[in-house]
């Protein structure tokens, strides 16, 4: 089941143009100086497995207080739907902690829980030293690697890209922390379609070609595409990543939080179960 594909190209897509303690409500959302997407927006995700619906991400980003420093938290959970479930069960989660001030990330959690695979570890990210502190939390293994000082964890990456002006045909990369090392990512923009989303209707999009060399993100024999929304909110309204032997889909199902754009939905349409909805 490609679900570790699927919580990284959502935390990917769902971007391109977001532990431990007591968390506290910031006393309003706002947008952060210089980016495009308000802290308190949620996307919900229907994720395929070809044509056969497996189950949902989340992504958030809100405001946590943690050791009593206030931080931004962009969080992702995909989970397995019923029927999935009970063959192969799927609840994770993935954070990156992030200083509000600078958008660079202050620690990065992964906890995986897929059937009976188990994975729960963070990494630290010590930019006066320049290095990070990976440490698994169920066995107690630890890895220090060195990172420039502007490096960025994935999902840190993908929502400072909302803000980025993508030129058709010319492919840009960036610098991205993942499994523990540092590596290029790709992106090219193709150029602009028009999408009929499930609740949306039509969405004027760019689509982009991203592309990395490192397992777990994008397949090494594979491609994949990411149509973001051509407004103000830049997002990810579907993701295609085309593999061997089927197509893993992300399409957009809702939009949550502040503002009143076409995105935000009434609170009567946005509790419908997209489990129940039809195939787009």
């Amino acid at each position: 089941m490609p679900f570790r594909l699927a919580v990284a190209i959502i935390a990917l897509a769902c971007n391109t143009r977001i532990g431990a303690g007591q968390d506290h409500a910031a006393p309003s959302p706002v947008y952060l100086h210089g980016f495009q997407w308000p802290v308190g927006e949620e996307l919900t995700y229907r994720l395929y497995w070809g044509y056969v619906p497996v189950g949902t991400a989340t992504i958030r980003a809100e405001w946590t207080v943690k050791e009593g420093q206030e931080f931004l938290a962009i969080r992702i959970r995909t989970r397995s739907n019923q029927v999935i479930a009970k063959v192969y069960p799927v609840d994770d989660t993935v954070e990156s902690l992030v200083d509000p001030k600078t958008f660079l990330p202050v620690r990065f959690t992964k906890d995986l829980s897929e059937g009976a695979h188990r994975r729960h570890e963070t990494t630290v990210f010590d930019r006066t030293n320049r290095v990070a502190r990976w440490t698994s939390l169920r066995s107690g293994r630890t890895k220090e690697f060195p990172i420039p000082p502007d490096i960025r964890d994935i999902p840190t990456l993908m929502y400072s890209l909302r803000s980025h002006v993508f030129t058709p045909g010319k492919r840009e990369t960036f610098k991205v922390m993942a499994d523990e090392k540092v590596y290029d990512v790709g992106v090219e923009a193709q150029g602009k379609e028009t999408l009929d989303l499930p609740r949306y209707k039509n969405v004027r999009c760019l689509k982009l070609e991203p592309d990395a060399a490192f397992e777990g993100i994008f397949v090494r024999r594979g491609r994949m595409w990411v149509w973001v929304s051509d407004d103000e909110r830049c997002l990810a309204t579907r993701i295609v990543a085309s593999i061997p032997v089927a197509n893993v889909r992300a399409v957009l199902w809702s939009v949550s939080g502040p503002g009143k754009d076409r995105w935000i939905l009434p609170a009567k349409e946005s509790s419908t179960d997209p489990e129940q909805a039809q195939l787009p």
